[in-house]
């Protein structure tokens, strides 16, 4: 056979070629068979032979021996473009850079230092954003933009307070201002008075519309008894609100004025359950066709709910005890 690296005749079977010493194992070359073979059963007919010895089929030994041809042919060439393949050198290319152009590239390359304009342009920006920031943060065209304190005239008229206040009190005018802070104890009895205060206005609103019932509540147009019904409504919620207010008064840190809380929202409750009665009479009014034919209907919700109907009624319980708890600071 033929050594596939340098084209030399080697006897079959050896591994090292002896005259370029390549190794043969991985690429030995098998013998190539004599004859043809036969298209009928497959075996092996003999050169010259035009009958298969196996099965006794003629065959046409031309056709076989042109492709034995091809074959020898096609690998000669194989062998020839690996011995061409193996014997080229690649090119080398040297990996120094070149010299570097002086006129375009500094000695390192192309990391050239910035102009002097782009160094002016830079700056200016940077006085431009900074400049910016300081003005609008100072803002020096209207120093009290930022004053968070209260100095628009109010009318204060209907908080008890005739007149106009030009400040809060507390706030800094120039001088110190001495500011008084509230204990715990001071903070829980002015609210107790606070709601005990109001409980009272509700209470004599309460009255207001018991009595307007009784007048209108059963004679009165629809528009009367609808507005009735949304007044009731309105004093179902302060009340109810106010209640609520009580039972967020803090009696826990000092304990002081605990049994004066719960007689302050006992009082709320009773008057909750009086307006409650009220607003549901005045909503059966609101609700009748012909509220003179359902009077009894109308004031059914009003019954043991009266001042009329007893000491344990509700207007009774409120009015009786009001004044015996009224907060008494400690």
């Amino acid at each position: 056979m033929k050594c596939p690296a340098c084209g030399s005749e080697i006897a079959d079977g050896q591994d090292i070629c002896p005259a370029c010493h390549a190794n043969l194992a991985a690429t030995r070359v098998m013998p190539k068979l004599t004859g043809s073979w036969c298209p009928s059963c497959g075996a092996l007919v003999p050169a010259g032979q035009q009958v298969c010895p196996s099965c006794g089929m003629p065959v046409d030994t031309t056709g076989a021996t042109r492709v034995a041809d091809e074959l020898e042919r096609r690998r000669s060439e194989e062998l020839r473009a690996e011995r061409e393949r193996t014997s080229t050198l690649p090119r080398i290319e040297s990996a120094i850079p070149s010299e570097p152009n002086p006129h375009s590239e500094s000695a390192y390359g192309r990391e050239r230092l910035p102009h002097t304009k782009v160094f002016a342009l830079a700056a200016i920006a940077s006085l431009l954003v900074v400049g910016g920031a300081a003005l609008a943060i100072a803002h020096p065209w209207d120093p009290n933009l930022t004053d968070t304190r209260a100095t628009t005239p109010a009318d204060t008229s209907q908080a008890g307070f005739p007149g106009t206040v030009e400040r809060l009190a507390g706030q800094d005018r120039g001088t110190a201002s001495a500011t008084s802070v509230l204990s715990a104890d001071e903070a829980t009895f002015q609210s107790l008075t606070s709601s005990y205060e109001a409980l009272a206005d509700l209470s004599a609103r309460a009255d207001e519309l018991e009595q307007r019932l009784d007048e209108k509540g059963t004679s009165g147009t629809a528009d009367e008894r609808s507005q009735g019904e949304q007044d009731a409504l309105q004093l179902q919620l302060d009340v109810s609100n106010e209640a609520t207010t009580i039972a967020g008064i803090d009696t826990q840190t000092t304990g002081t004025y605990a049994d004066q809380k719960a007689n302050v929202s006992t009082l709320a409750s009773w008057l909750r359950n009086r307006v409650d009665a009220i607003y549901e009479a005045w909503k059966l009014s609101a609700e009748s066709d012909n509220p003179t034919a359902d009077k009894d209907k109308i004031m059914k919700p009003m019954i043991g709910n009266r001042a009329s109907d007893g000491s344990e009624a509700y207007v009774n319980l409120f009015k009786k005890n009001y004044d015996a708890w009224k907060p008494e600071q400690r």
